[in-house]
Protein backbone atom coordinates (compact mmCIF):
# COMPACT_ATOMS: atom_id res chain seq x y z
CA UNK A 1 0.00 0.00 0.00
CA UNK A 2 2.81 2.39 0.92
CA UNK A 3 4.62 1.47 -2.29
CA UNK A 4 1.50 2.27 -4.28
CA UNK A 5 1.19 5.66 -2.61
CA UNK A 6 4.85 6.36 -3.31
CA UNK A 7 4.46 5.43 -6.97
CA UNK A 8 1.35 7.58 -7.27
CA UNK A 9 3.23 10.48 -5.69
CA UNK A 10 5.95 10.15 -8.31
CA UNK A 11 3.26 10.04 -11.01
CA UNK A 12 1.57 13.17 -9.69
CA UNK A 13 4.83 15.14 -9.52
CA UNK A 14 5.80 14.05 -13.03
CA UNK A 15 2.37 14.80 -14.45
CA UNK A 16 2.31 18.20 -12.76
CA UNK A 17 5.61 19.03 -14.49
CA UNK A 18 4.11 17.90 -17.80
CA UNK A 19 1.12 20.18 -17.13
CA UNK A 20 3.43 23.15 -16.50
CA UNK A 21 5.17 22.42 -19.81
CA UNK A 22 1.76 22.19 -21.49
CA UNK A 23 1.00 25.79 -20.53
CA UNK A 24 4.49 26.91 -21.57
CA UNK A 25 3.76 25.29 -24.93
CA UNK A 26 0.49 27.15 -25.53
CA UNK A 27 1.48 30.55 -24.06
CA UNK A 28 5.15 31.19 -24.93
CA UNK A 29 4.20 33.06 -28.12
CA UNK A 30 0.76 34.43 -27.22
CA UNK A 31 1.72 38.01 -26.17
CA UNK A 32 3.73 38.50 -29.36
CA UNK A 33 1.57 37.04 -32.14
CA UNK A 34 -0.33 40.27 -32.82
CA UNK A 35 2.83 42.42 -32.80
CA UNK A 36 4.60 39.93 -35.07
CA UNK A 37 1.62 39.80 -37.45
CA UNK A 38 1.55 43.60 -37.54
CA UNK A 39 5.25 43.65 -38.43
CA UNK A 40 4.45 41.27 -41.30
CA UNK A 41 1.94 43.86 -42.58
CA UNK A 42 -1.40 42.23 -41.68
CA UNK A 43 -4.44 44.40 -40.91
CA UNK A 44 -6.58 44.22 -37.75
CA UNK A 45 -9.11 41.77 -39.22
CA UNK A 46 -6.40 39.28 -40.24
CA UNK A 47 -4.65 39.66 -36.88
CA UNK A 48 -7.92 39.03 -35.05
CA UNK A 49 -8.75 35.97 -37.14
CA UNK A 50 -5.26 34.48 -36.64
CA UNK A 51 -5.59 34.83 -32.87
CA UNK A 52 -9.16 33.59 -32.92
CA UNK A 53 -8.82 30.52 -35.15
CA UNK A 54 -7.66 28.42 -32.20
CA UNK A 55 -11.03 29.10 -30.58
CA UNK A 56 -12.93 27.62 -33.52
CA UNK A 57 -10.72 24.53 -33.42
CA UNK A 58 -11.23 24.17 -29.67
CA UNK A 59 -14.99 24.63 -30.11
CA UNK A 60 -15.09 21.72 -32.55
CA UNK A 61 -12.66 19.38 -30.79
CA UNK A 62 -12.83 19.74 -26.99
CA UNK A 63 -16.05 17.78 -26.52
CA UNK A 64 -15.13 14.95 -28.96
CA UNK A 65 -11.69 14.64 -27.35
CA UNK A 66 -13.27 14.45 -23.87
CA UNK A 67 -15.80 11.85 -24.97
CA UNK A 68 -13.48 9.67 -27.08
CA UNK A 69 -10.73 9.67 -24.46
CA UNK A 70 -13.31 8.32 -21.99
CA UNK A 71 -14.63 5.75 -24.46
CA UNK A 72 -11.24 4.48 -25.64
CA UNK A 73 -9.44 4.81 -22.27
CA UNK A 74 -6.45 6.24 -24.15
CA UNK A 75 -6.05 9.58 -22.41
CA UNK A 76 -2.27 9.64 -22.58
CA UNK A 77 -2.35 9.02 -26.33
CA UNK A 78 -4.54 12.08 -26.92
CA UNK A 79 -2.18 14.21 -24.84
CA UNK A 80 0.80 12.97 -26.86
CA UNK A 81 -0.94 13.66 -30.18
CA UNK A 82 -1.70 17.23 -29.11
CA UNK A 83 1.92 17.90 -28.19
CA UNK A 84 3.16 16.36 -31.45
CA UNK A 85 0.91 18.62 -33.54
CA UNK A 86 2.32 21.68 -31.76
CA UNK A 87 5.90 20.57 -32.40
CA UNK A 88 5.30 20.18 -36.13
CA UNK A 89 3.21 23.30 -36.78
CA UNK A 90 5.18 25.87 -34.77
CA UNK A 91 8.45 24.59 -36.23
CA UNK A 92 6.91 25.18 -39.65
CA UNK A 93 5.76 28.69 -38.64
CA UNK A 94 9.28 29.50 -37.48
CA UNK A 95 11.00 28.49 -40.70
CA UNK A 96 8.28 29.72 -43.11
CA UNK A 97 6.75 32.87 -41.55
CA UNK A 98 3.57 33.92 -43.35
CA UNK A 99 -0.18 34.16 -42.75
CA UNK A 100 -0.78 30.50 -43.66
CA UNK A 101 1.78 29.08 -41.22
CA UNK A 102 0.58 31.41 -38.45
CA UNK A 103 -2.97 30.15 -39.02
CA UNK A 104 -1.68 26.54 -38.91
CA UNK A 105 0.24 27.30 -35.72
CA UNK A 106 -2.83 28.71 -33.99
CA UNK A 107 -4.91 25.78 -35.26
CA UNK A 108 -2.44 23.44 -33.56
CA UNK A 109 -2.70 25.66 -30.48
CA UNK A 110 -6.45 24.99 -30.42
CA UNK A 111 -5.94 21.24 -30.82
CA UNK A 112 -3.33 21.04 -28.08
CA UNK A 113 -5.36 23.28 -25.77
CA UNK A 114 -8.38 21.03 -26.25
CA UNK A 115 -6.57 18.19 -24.50
CA UNK A 116 -6.54 20.11 -21.19
CA UNK A 117 -9.80 18.44 -20.15
CA UNK A 118 -7.91 15.12 -20.28
CA UNK A 119 -5.11 16.46 -18.08
CA UNK A 120 -7.66 17.22 -15.35
CA UNK A 121 -9.24 13.77 -15.46
CA UNK A 122 -5.96 11.87 -15.81
CA UNK A 123 -4.34 13.77 -12.93
CA UNK A 124 -7.37 13.11 -10.72
CA UNK A 125 -7.04 9.36 -11.40
CA UNK A 126 -3.75 9.35 -9.46
CA UNK A 127 -5.56 10.59 -6.34
CA UNK A 128 -8.67 8.42 -6.33
CA UNK A 129 -12.35 9.28 -6.22
CA UNK A 130 -12.42 10.82 -2.73
CA UNK A 131 -9.66 13.32 -3.49
CA UNK A 132 -10.63 14.19 -7.08
CA UNK A 133 -11.65 17.75 -6.22
CA UNK A 134 -8.36 18.29 -4.39
CA UNK A 135 -6.46 16.93 -7.39
CA UNK A 136 -8.15 19.28 -9.87
CA UNK A 137 -7.54 22.22 -7.56
CA UNK A 138 -3.83 21.35 -7.29
CA UNK A 139 -3.57 20.98 -11.05
CA UNK A 140 -5.28 24.36 -11.40
CA UNK A 141 -2.08 25.94 -10.10
CA UNK A 142 -0.32 24.75 -13.27
CA UNK A 143 -2.38 27.18 -15.34
CA UNK A 144 -1.11 30.52 -13.98
CA UNK A 145 2.35 29.21 -13.05
CA UNK A 146 2.94 27.50 -16.41
CA UNK A 147 1.54 30.48 -18.30
CA UNK A 148 3.81 32.89 -16.42
CA UNK A 149 6.80 30.66 -17.17
CA UNK A 150 5.81 30.49 -20.83
CA UNK A 151 5.31 34.21 -21.36
CA UNK A 152 8.42 35.11 -19.34
CA UNK A 153 10.75 32.74 -21.20
CA UNK A 154 9.08 33.66 -24.49
CA UNK A 155 9.55 37.37 -23.72
CA UNK A 156 13.25 36.94 -22.89
CA UNK A 157 13.87 34.99 -26.08
CA UNK A 158 11.76 37.33 -28.25
CA UNK A 159 13.49 40.38 -26.80
CA UNK A 160 16.93 38.93 -27.58
CA UNK A 161 16.31 37.31 -30.96
CA UNK A 162 12.93 38.44 -32.33
CA UNK A 163 9.22 37.64 -31.97
CA UNK A 164 9.22 34.40 -33.96
CA UNK A 165 11.90 32.81 -31.76
CA UNK A 166 9.25 32.52 -29.05
CA UNK A 167 7.79 29.77 -31.27
CA UNK A 168 10.86 27.67 -30.53
CA UNK A 169 10.24 28.01 -26.78
CA UNK A 170 6.83 26.38 -27.31
CA UNK A 171 8.36 23.66 -29.49
CA UNK A 172 11.08 22.86 -26.93
CA UNK A 173 8.54 22.66 -24.08
CA UNK A 174 6.30 20.37 -26.16
CA UNK A 175 9.22 18.06 -26.99
CA UNK A 176 10.18 17.78 -23.31
CA UNK A 177 6.55 17.22 -22.23
CA UNK A 178 6.07 14.57 -24.93
CA UNK A 179 9.18 12.71 -23.75
CA UNK A 180 8.01 12.77 -20.13
CA UNK A 181 4.56 11.39 -20.99
CA UNK A 182 6.15 8.02 -21.78
CA UNK A 183 7.00 7.69 -18.08
CA UNK A 184 3.38 8.17 -16.95
CA UNK A 185 0.58 5.64 -16.54
CA UNK A 186 -2.88 5.93 -18.03
CA UNK A 187 -5.20 4.88 -15.19
CA UNK A 188 -8.92 4.28 -15.65
CA UNK A 189 -11.60 5.27 -13.17
CA UNK A 190 -11.30 3.06 -10.06
CA UNK A 191 -8.61 1.04 -11.81
CA UNK A 192 -10.99 -0.68 -14.23
CA UNK A 193 -12.28 0.13 -17.67
CA UNK A 194 -15.83 1.34 -17.30
CA UNK A 195 -18.00 1.26 -20.40
CA UNK A 196 -18.92 4.78 -21.40
CA UNK A 197 -22.66 5.46 -21.15
CA UNK A 198 -23.80 7.55 -24.13
CA UNK A 199 -26.73 8.76 -22.06
CA UNK A 200 -24.25 10.91 -20.15
CA UNK A 201 -23.57 12.97 -23.28
CA UNK A 202 -27.28 13.44 -23.97
CA UNK A 203 -27.89 14.39 -20.34
CA UNK A 204 -25.18 17.04 -20.36
CA UNK A 205 -26.17 18.50 -23.74
CA UNK A 206 -29.78 18.89 -22.59
CA UNK A 207 -28.82 20.53 -19.28
CA UNK A 208 -29.90 24.17 -19.61
CA UNK A 209 -27.59 25.33 -16.82
CA UNK A 210 -24.41 24.29 -18.62
CA UNK A 211 -25.50 26.31 -21.66
CA UNK A 212 -26.19 29.44 -19.61
CA UNK A 213 -22.87 29.35 -17.79
CA UNK A 214 -21.08 28.50 -21.04
CA UNK A 215 -22.48 31.69 -22.59
CA UNK A 216 -21.11 33.61 -19.60
CA UNK A 217 -17.70 31.98 -19.99
CA UNK A 218 -17.80 32.72 -23.73
CA UNK A 219 -18.39 36.43 -23.11
CA UNK A 220 -15.68 36.57 -20.45
CA UNK A 221 -13.22 34.98 -22.88
CA UNK A 222 -14.36 37.14 -25.80
CA UNK A 223 -13.47 40.36 -24.04
CA UNK A 224 -10.28 38.93 -22.49
CA UNK A 225 -8.77 37.26 -25.56
CA UNK A 226 -9.86 40.14 -27.79
CA UNK A 227 -8.11 42.68 -25.57
CA UNK A 228 -5.39 41.14 -23.38
CA UNK A 229 -4.09 38.68 -25.98
CA UNK A 230 -4.78 40.56 -29.22
CA UNK A 231 -4.94 44.35 -29.12
CA UNK A 232 -3.70 45.38 -25.66
CA UNK A 233 -0.16 44.35 -26.75
CA UNK A 234 -0.52 46.76 -29.69
CA UNK A 235 -1.52 49.55 -27.28
CA UNK A 236 1.61 48.70 -25.30
CA UNK A 237 3.73 48.78 -28.46
CA UNK A 238 2.39 52.24 -29.32
CA UNK A 239 3.44 53.37 -25.83
CA UNK A 240 6.99 52.13 -26.48
CA UNK A 241 6.95 48.63 -24.94
CA UNK A 242 9.54 46.10 -26.09
CA UNK A 243 8.89 42.31 -26.18
CA UNK A 244 10.08 41.91 -22.58
CA UNK A 245 7.60 44.51 -21.31
CA UNK A 246 4.80 43.00 -23.42
CA UNK A 247 5.51 39.65 -21.76
CA UNK A 248 5.48 41.29 -18.32
CA UNK A 249 2.15 42.90 -19.21
CA UNK A 250 0.66 39.49 -19.94
CA UNK A 251 2.13 38.11 -16.70
CA UNK A 252 0.56 40.96 -14.73
CA UNK A 253 -2.88 39.82 -15.88
CA UNK A 254 -2.08 36.17 -15.10
CA UNK A 255 -0.72 36.84 -11.61
CA UNK A 256 -3.67 39.01 -10.56
CA UNK A 257 -6.09 36.57 -12.19
CA UNK A 258 -4.61 33.78 -10.07
CA UNK A 259 -4.87 35.95 -6.95
CA UNK A 260 -8.53 36.72 -7.65
CA UNK A 261 -9.31 33.05 -8.29
CA UNK A 262 -7.73 32.11 -4.96
CA UNK A 263 -9.65 34.81 -3.11
CA UNK A 264 -12.95 33.53 -4.51
CA UNK A 265 -13.02 30.53 -2.18
CA UNK A 266 -11.22 32.17 0.71
CA UNK A 267 -13.16 35.44 0.73
CA UNK A 268 -15.66 36.41 -1.95
CA UNK A 269 -17.83 33.26 -2.02
CA UNK A 270 -18.29 33.44 1.75
CA UNK A 271 -18.84 37.19 1.98
CA UNK A 272 -21.00 38.01 -1.05
CA UNK A 273 -21.83 34.66 -2.70
CA UNK A 274 -21.10 33.27 -6.16
CA UNK A 275 -23.59 35.39 -8.10
CA UNK A 276 -22.46 38.72 -6.64
CA UNK A 277 -18.83 37.71 -7.16
CA UNK A 278 -19.56 37.09 -10.85
CA UNK A 279 -21.37 40.43 -11.17
CA UNK A 280 -18.46 42.26 -9.54
CA UNK A 281 -16.00 40.59 -11.90
CA UNK A 282 -18.04 41.35 -15.03
CA UNK A 283 -18.47 45.03 -14.16
CA UNK A 284 -14.86 45.54 -13.11
CA UNK A 285 -13.49 43.88 -16.23
CA UNK A 286 -15.87 45.85 -18.47
CA UNK A 287 -15.06 49.27 -17.01
CA UNK A 288 -11.31 48.68 -17.13
CA UNK A 289 -11.38 47.49 -20.75
CA UNK A 290 -13.10 50.71 -21.81
CA UNK A 291 -10.27 52.71 -20.20
CA UNK A 292 -7.33 50.77 -21.69
CA UNK A 293 -6.98 52.68 -25.02
CA UNK A 294 -6.74 55.94 -23.04
CA UNK A 295 -3.71 54.82 -21.01
CA UNK A 296 -1.19 57.68 -21.21
CA UNK A 297 1.86 55.62 -20.31
CA UNK A 298 2.98 52.05 -19.62
CA UNK A 299 2.61 52.43 -15.86
CA UNK A 300 -1.07 53.24 -16.25
CA UNK A 301 -1.50 50.40 -18.75
CA UNK A 302 0.06 47.89 -16.34
CA UNK A 303 -2.26 49.09 -13.58
CA UNK A 304 -5.32 48.74 -15.80
CA UNK A 305 -4.16 45.29 -16.91
CA UNK A 306 -3.93 44.24 -13.27
CA UNK A 307 -7.49 45.35 -12.51
CA UNK A 308 -8.76 43.62 -15.65
CA UNK A 309 -7.06 40.42 -14.53
CA UNK A 310 -8.75 40.67 -11.14
CA UNK A 311 -12.19 41.10 -12.71
CA UNK A 312 -11.62 38.22 -15.10
CA UNK A 313 -10.38 36.03 -12.25
CA UNK A 314 -13.60 36.60 -10.32
CA UNK A 315 -16.11 35.93 -13.08
CA UNK A 316 -14.31 33.05 -14.76
CA UNK A 317 -13.67 31.23 -11.49
CA UNK A 318 -17.36 31.51 -10.63
CA UNK A 319 -18.60 30.10 -13.94
CA UNK A 320 -16.08 27.24 -13.69
CA UNK A 321 -17.30 26.50 -10.16
CA UNK A 322 -20.89 26.49 -11.44
CA UNK A 323 -19.90 24.06 -14.21
CA UNK A 324 -18.72 21.32 -11.83
CA UNK A 325 -21.17 21.77 -8.93
CA UNK A 326 -22.54 18.41 -7.75
CA UNK A 327 -21.36 16.49 -10.85
CA UNK A 328 -20.43 12.78 -10.37
CA UNK A 329 -16.92 11.74 -11.44
CA UNK A 330 -18.08 9.54 -14.34
CA UNK A 331 -19.74 12.60 -15.91
CA UNK A 332 -17.01 15.16 -15.23
CA UNK A 333 -14.93 14.62 -18.36
CA UNK A 334 -17.93 14.92 -20.69
CA UNK A 335 -19.34 17.93 -18.84
CA UNK A 336 -16.01 19.75 -18.79
CA UNK A 337 -15.45 18.82 -22.42
CA UNK A 338 -18.84 20.33 -23.33
CA UNK A 339 -18.24 23.41 -21.15
CA UNK A 340 -14.77 24.06 -22.55
CA UNK A 341 -15.94 23.38 -26.09
CA UNK A 342 -18.79 25.88 -25.86
CA UNK A 343 -16.81 28.70 -24.27
CA UNK A 344 -14.05 28.23 -26.86
CA UNK A 345 -16.30 30.19 -29.21
CA UNK A 346 -15.25 33.27 -27.26
CA UNK A 347 -11.62 32.66 -28.19
CA UNK A 348 -12.61 33.14 -31.83
CA UNK A 349 -15.41 35.68 -31.62
CA UNK A 350 -13.53 38.12 -29.38
CA UNK A 351 -10.44 38.75 -31.54
CA UNK A 352 -12.40 38.70 -34.81
CA UNK A 353 -15.17 41.02 -33.57
CA UNK A 354 -12.83 43.61 -32.06
CA UNK A 355 -10.58 43.37 -35.13
CA UNK A 356 -13.50 44.23 -37.44
CA UNK A 357 -14.62 47.10 -35.19
CA UNK A 358 -11.10 48.55 -34.98
CA UNK A 359 -10.60 48.29 -38.74
CA UNK A 360 -14.00 49.93 -39.36
CA UNK A 361 -13.99 52.58 -36.61
CA UNK A 362 -11.13 52.92 -34.11
CA UNK A 363 -9.29 51.04 -31.39
CA UNK A 364 -11.11 52.96 -28.65
CA UNK A 365 -14.47 51.95 -30.16
CA UNK A 366 -13.39 48.31 -30.23
CA UNK A 367 -12.46 48.35 -26.55
CA UNK A 368 -15.68 50.23 -25.73
CA UNK A 369 -17.86 47.54 -27.32
CA UNK A 370 -15.94 44.77 -25.52
CA UNK A 371 -16.31 46.56 -22.19
CA UNK A 372 -20.04 47.09 -22.62
CA UNK A 373 -20.45 43.42 -23.56
CA UNK A 374 -18.82 42.37 -20.28
CA UNK A 375 -21.05 44.69 -18.24
CA UNK A 376 -24.34 43.64 -19.87
CA UNK A 377 -23.52 39.97 -19.19
CA UNK A 378 -24.94 40.68 -15.72
CA UNK A 379 -28.37 39.93 -17.20
CA UNK A 380 -27.22 36.38 -18.02
CA UNK A 381 -25.53 35.93 -14.63
CA UNK A 382 -28.89 36.48 -12.97
CA UNK A 383 -30.36 33.63 -15.04
CA UNK A 384 -28.14 31.03 -13.35
CA UNK A 385 -30.13 28.91 -10.92
CA UNK A 386 -28.22 28.14 -7.71
CA UNK A 387 -27.56 24.47 -6.95
CA UNK A 388 -29.21 22.82 -3.97
CA UNK A 389 -27.25 23.82 -0.91
CA UNK A 390 -24.91 21.13 0.42
CA UNK A 391 -22.77 22.48 3.24
CA UNK A 392 -19.98 19.90 3.06
CA UNK A 393 -19.70 20.07 -0.73
CA UNK A 394 -19.85 23.87 -0.74
CA UNK A 395 -17.11 24.13 1.89
CA UNK A 396 -14.90 21.76 -0.09
CA UNK A 397 -15.50 23.70 -3.30
CA UNK A 398 -14.69 26.99 -1.62
CA UNK A 399 -11.35 25.64 -0.48
CA UNK A 400 -10.50 23.92 -3.76
CA UNK A 401 -11.30 26.44 -6.50
CA UNK A 402 -10.76 25.11 -9.98
CA UNK A 403 -8.67 27.46 -12.12
CA UNK A 404 -8.91 27.18 -15.89
CA UNK A 405 -6.83 28.83 -18.59
CA UNK A 406 -7.44 29.17 -22.58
Amino acid sequence: MNKTKFNNRKETILFFIISLLFFVTITAFDPFISSYAKDLGFDSVIIGSIIGISGIVALLTRLPIGVFSDMLHKRRLFIQMGLLVTIVMWTLAFFIPNATTLYLGKISDGLTGSTWVIYNVMFASYFGVKEAAKAVAILGVASPVGSILGTTIGALVANSYGYRYSFLVAVAAAILALALTFFTKDLSIKGVKVKYDKKILVEQITDKKIWVISVLATIALMVTIGTRDTFTPLVATDLGANPLLIGMLANTHLIIYGLAAGLCGALFYKKIGLMNTAILGAVLQGVIIILIPYAENLTMLFLLQAFQGFGYGLIFTVVTSWAVENIPEIKQSTRMGLFQSLYSAGMFLGPVLIGIIIETFSISTGFLIMGILSIVSIAIIKMVKPAKRNTSNEESMNKDIIMESN
